[in-house]
């Protein structure tokens, strides 16, 4: 085993530096639902740059299908 993880090369970070990644993102007018439930409605995001932000809210409100949506780069013009 010890000589199976030697020959792992060790993990790399990599940052997007493009222009789509250097401005502050504010998308008005968010709507997202789960199935037939409107889970968010005419919300507005807005992310600084340099900022770091904690999502805080019941069970079933929406939390992790926010996050998925951002992540899946399923918001109009969420770069």
């Amino acid at each position: 085993m010890i000589a199976t993880k030697e020959k792992v090369p060790a993990p790399e970070v990599m940052h997007d530096k493009s222009e789509l990644y250097q401005a502050d993102i504010f998308l008005p007018g968010v709507t997202i639902t789960a199935g037939n439930k409107l889970l968010i409605e005419d919300a507005t995001v807005k992310l600084t740059k340099g900022r770091k932000y904690g999502l805080i809210g019941r069970n079933g409100t929406g939390k992790t299908t926010l996050i998925n949506a951002i992540c899946r780069k399923e918001l109009d013009k969420m770069p």
